[in-house]
């Protein structure tokens, strides 16, 4: 199980980690970082299309900026209460995970990506 939040910033961070084109994995643990990626982001977006329909549920769209919401003062407390309880639901998520041998000895990882590919590493 993962919580939303968990959930969002993996996907992110996976993103991350796959979008340098410096960095070279082993075939199974690039590929199932693909699959955990196209998980994890799918539900990334749907966490994220509830998290809009809460700021728009208590926003008004600002008159600088359409794309940007403005919320109330008086309704401040009651979203953040709503964005923290869709941030703590948990999900049962299928993570494809890899032996911390695959990795090969010789990696070079970052503190950031060593960080995003905790969570499918055995």
């Amino acid at each position: 199980k993962m919580t939303n939040f968990e959930i969002y910033n993996a996907a992110m961070s996976l993103m991350n980690v796959l979008n340098d084109p410096e960095q070279r994995f082993p075939v199974k643990v690039n590929f199932y970082m693909q699959k955990n990626k196209s998980t994890l982001f799918a539900l990334a977006q749907d966490i994220d299309n509830a998290r809009l329909e809460i700021i728009k549920n208590y926003g008004t769209i600002s008159d600088e900026d359409e794309s940007q919401y403005l919320i109330d003062a008086d309704k401040v407390e009651v979203a953040q209460k709503e964005l923290n309880d869709l941030f703590n639901l948990e999900q049962e998520v299928n993570i494809y995970k890899v032996d911390i041998d695959s990795l090969p000895d010789d990696i070079s990882l970052t503190a950031g990506q060593m960080e995003a590919l905790l969570f499918m590493i055995n």
